[in-house]
């Protein structure tokens, strides 16, 4: 007979060990990863096919939380605020301790800033880049109903 750690030849009487839950046949020398299975038993769980139970959990009702969201034309307000002070790309970039391809990128639109960056622009220009969305729940009218596009999509006025 072979060990099932080790795979060496067991000489004697093979030791039952349970090893993260299995019990597996092993030499002397690989008890050690295990626990001897008469030493575990007391630990295993008896669950008894009468007592298993099934517990519903109501569902709750789904809520989405948009809390602040970044305003279409961001870039555009931000070079607009740049260039009425006369900065450059670089001195704009210098002074809110960031990179100018960063700032190149947020002026044309190809990437939106994290909010970190969004707040320094902000306070530096003392203007608001970011408007509130109001929090949505939902609450359904029926037991199997799932929430539309019409439930979650907010429409902005132009």
């Amino acid at each position: 007979m072979q060990c099932e750690v080790c795979g060496g030849e067991i000489r004697g009487k093979p030791v039952e060990v349970v090893v993260e839950g299995s019990e597996i046949k092993v030499c002397q020398k690989c008890k050690r990863f295990g626990m001897e299975v008469e030493k575990w038993k007391p630990y295993r769980r008896k669950i008894s096919p009468e007592k298993k139970t099934l517990v519903m959990r109501k569902r709750s009702t789904p809520k989405i939380e948009i809390i602040e969201e970044v305003i279409p034309d961001f870039n555009m307000i931000i070079k607009r605020e740049r260039e009425r002070r006369n900065w450059t790309q670089e001195k704009f970039a210098k002074k809110i301790n960031e990179k100018v391809s960063l700032i190149g990128k947020i002026e044309r639109g190809e990437m939106v800033p994290e909010p970190k960056v969004l707040k320094k622009i902000e306070q530096l220009f003392n203007i608001k880049l970011t408007e509130r969305i109001r929090d949505i729940e939902i609450s359904p009218k029926g037991k199997e109903i799932s929430p539309t596009l019409g439930d979650i999509a907010v429409i902005r006025k132009k």
